[in-house]
């Protein structure tokens, strides 16, 4: 019976993954857009048309609040702050492009073409209690749906807005730990070894690709002998993988499955990257430690720990990113309850920081650098207002420090391609940061 339950399970989730029908798997192993196993052809005019891409999105998130903005660039060399003590996180010279700067030395471990597509955006999210994470992804509301209307998180905003234009099989992003809500309703979290268990040789549920592209291609040049036009014809040929190419990728994938060993971090960048190879959703939801809630955190030891280890498998995520060809093709970015306090401990740790927090972008269209920056806040460190044009932050600058959330939500939508009128409807305040993208 336990078999039953979990072979009818694994056909659960691989319908959810690949469409009814496995239309999913189909468009994986021909090479041809989704778009067209649901609608046909498309019309004269657009057959010739060749559509930008636009980037994935992996959104590192965490409820915990981790001390991630305490060791950024921007937060080192300003009277009052508290940077970590040990010396594996000594304050290190790093280039962001042309910008010099200094960070804890796990940042500078970073290959530099990363750092050249970086930009650290200091920012405030008003929240102050771990249960408030879901809010800050629905950006206290300023999140909407497809609409304009109601409310959304911005990992659904991002997943809806680009799933067309990247042939996604679904619209809903994937969340590989924790809950996030897609339109509404909770979406069920999938555990990266479940994946593994779902693709296990031995379980006899392979991809089997080379099969459902020889009988897929088989049927459309059937079709077409009898009904098709040469711009249909060119359009298939243009789009169409080899024998070769769907062998490879067949046999990638089941390897890349069957090396996926934990739900951690790791298990979490390599399920991400696959499923991303197989065009499953725009945007995939993980988690990457940076310290936790350390409160109680004496000489910040497990702050200094996570750290290491955080940037040890950022290092991997870049260097996968780098060895499967999805430089241009993936933008990763995070975003968390809160950040910790900069100019105080609590019990030798750090507390909760509604008024400072720091969203990582890296990606094809990033121009590296710094945004906003630190003030003292009461008696610790807030987020400054930010200049949308240079990204300098002051007081007088165009984006208030209440709207600095949304406008950092604005600009990685902006980043991931999604068109500036699309992301004017679905977030409703703030403006984008144009200074943290390449075409300004």
């Amino acid at each position: 019976m336990k078999d039953e339950l979990n072979t009818s399970r694994r056909r659960f989730l691989r319908k959810s993954l690949f469409g009814a029908g496995a239309i999913g798997l189909r468009s994986l192993a021909t090479g041809l857009p989704l778009s067209f196993f649901v609608s046909g052809f498309p019309h004269k005019e657009a057959l010739a048309m060749e559509e930008a891409e636009r980037p994935f999105l992996i959104l590192m998130g965490s409820q915990a609040g981790d001390p991630f903005n305490a060791n950024t660039p921007g937060c080192y060399g300003v009277d009052g702050v508290v940077n970590n003590p040990q010396p594996e996180m000594a304050a290190t010279n790093l280039r962001l492009g042309d910008v010099s700067t200094q960070a804890a030395a796990p940042w500078a471990s970073l290959p530099q073409w990363v750092l050249d597509q970086t930009h650290f955006v200091h920012h405030r999210t008003y929240q102050n209690a771990h249960p408030q994470f879901s809010k800050v992804l629905g950006l206290v509301g300023s999140a909407k749906s497809v609409s304009g209307g109601g409310t959304e998180q911005i990992a659904s905003v991002y997943s809806s807005e680009n799933a067309q234009a990247l042939q996604t099989i679904q619209a809903e992003p994937v969340a590989l730990t924790g809950s996030l809500t897609f339109e509404g309703r909770v979406l069920q979290s999938i555990r990266p070894q479940t994946l593994a268990s779902m693709f296990r040789t031995e379980t006899g549920t392979e991809l089997e690709l080379e099969s459902i592209r020889e009988s897929t291609l088989d049927s459309l040049h059937s079709l077409l002998r009898d009904s098709g036009t040469p711009e249909q014809r060119r359009w298939i040929e243009r789009y169409a993988t080899s024998h070769e190419q769907v062998q490879q990728l067949d046999e990638r994938f089941l390897e890349r499955f069957g090396n996926i060993t934990d739900n951690f971090a790791r298990g979490q960048i390599d399920a991400a990257l696959t499923l991303i190879m197989m065009r499953v959703s725009p945007v995939m939801h993980i988690e990457i430690p940076f310290g936790g809630d350390n409160h109680s955190d004496p000489g910040l030891m497990n702050e200094k720990t996570d750290t290491v280890a955080a940037l040890e498998v950022m290092n991997h995520l870049f260097q996968e990113i780098d060895a499967l060809g999805l430089r241009d093709k993936v933008t990763v970015a995070n975003l968390n309850v809160f950040g910790r306090t900069l100019g105080k401990l609590g019990t030798e740790g750090r507390d909760h920081n509604l008024n400072h927090h720091v969203m990582m972008m890296s990606g094809p269209r990033i121009r590296p650098g710094i945004s906003g920056s630190i003030v003292p806040n009461g008696n610790d460190f807030g987020a400054t207002a930010i200049d949308s044009a240079t990204g300098q932050g002051h007081d007088d600058a165009d984006i208030p420090a209440d709207e600095t959330l949304e406008a950092a939500a604005k600009t990685l939508a902006t980043a991931v391609g999604v068109p500036a009128d699309r992301v004017d409807v679905r977030i409703q305040r703030g403006k984008v940061i144009r200074a943290v993208l390449e075409d300004g």
